[in-house]
């Protein structure tokens, strides 16, 4: 377990992981203060009645409705959304000592608490799930790989790097009758390895979703299932042998924090995307910010997955 753990894709899950839950406890727990604040403005508004209302506008609605004993009280609430207009029938719901203290649909303290209990779900769902895959990856991708037999001779491949959108990955690519694609967890060995270069594959590259790769005394570990075709994208391949820069930066071990840099521009789809629930949602500022929050933690999670290459 403990050599699984110093693998520099296995770190770089974890860390993002940890990332993720981070984000995940934050946002749970600043929807518990935002719950427990919409709760404190709802507490004792048990009775039910059916209202008219007298004026909307700006953000709020004033309704007269019955309370007991025959009177008519009014109410001004908050709204998170358009009033309804005047002379409208509603349900309202108010606090028997206190008619003035009054919600209707819509109401700012009603959404509120729907919408952090929405939130806070949602957040331990994500965490689980992050959990559950990051068990089942390891498993998957790591342990069982590495304990699968060779499979044959040595086989030539060739290193390529392919950039699709905003995340480039490493592949491996086979030089058999039946070229096949393996995608790979980024290493500095990759930077200088020569095109082609005999390796040993764990497992069987014509039928295994996932395998492993001993190139020299390293193990390289598949970082998504073995393709049958080219994987879309500007492809780079490794020269035939590494001239003197690429053998130096091969030599050189890169850091987490350069692999960050490299995955900062995942990150750049999560304003828009918290730009656009906020529209949906409503929620505005708040909502953006939460799923901005998420979406971006989500990102490094979802490049460290993917096996993000950081090489030049």
């Amino acid at each position: 377990m403990r050599s699984f753990l110093r693998l520099r894709p296995v770190r770089h899950i974890l860390v993002t992981s940890a990332v993720v839950l981070l984000a995940c406890a934050v946002v749970f727990v600043v929807q518990l203060l935002e719950f427990s604040h919409a709760q404190a403005d709802v507490r004792g508004i048990t009775a039910q009645a059916t209202g008219t209302v007298v004026r909307g506008g700006g953000g709020s609605a004033t309704v007269r409705f019955p309370v007991a004993g025959g009177s008519l009280a009014t109410a001004e609430t908050t709204l998170d959304s358009s009033a309804p207009k005047t002379g409208t029938s509603v349900p309202v719901l108010y606090d028997p000592a206190r008619p003035s203290r009054a919600l209707i649909r819509d109401a700012t303290p009603i959404v509120t608490a729907d919408r952090a209990t929405t939130y806070a779900t949602v957040t331990v769902v994500a965490a689980a799930a992050v959990l559950a895959v990051d068990l089942f990856l390891f498993f998957t991708r790591f342990v069982r790989p590495a304990r699968a037999a060779a499979a044959g001779s040595p086989i030539a491949v060739r290193r390529v790097k392919v950039q699709r959108g905003v995340l480039t990955r490493s592949w491996l690519e086979t030089e058999t009758a039946s070229p096949r694609w393996i995608p790979v967890y980024f290493s500095p060995t990759l930077i200088g390895l020569p095109a082609p270069t005999k390796v040993v594959v764990r497992g069987d590259v014509r039928r295994d979703r996932l395998v492993a790769v001993e190139v020299g005394d390293e193990l390289l570990y598949s970082a998504g299932s073995v393709r049958a075709t080219e994987p879309r994208g500007r492809r780079t391949d490794n020269p035939a042998e590494p001239d003197e820069e690429r053998a130096l930066a091969a030599a050189r071990p890169v850091s987490l924090l350069r692999q960050f840099r490299a995955d900062l521009p995942v990150l750049a789809v999560a304003p828009v995307v918290g730009a656009f629930w906020a529209f949906v949602d409503g929620s505005g500022f708040d909502g953006w910010l939460v799923v901005t929050v998420l979406v971006a933690a989500f990102g490094f999670w979802w490049a460290a997955l993917r096996g993000s290459d950081p090489s030049l």
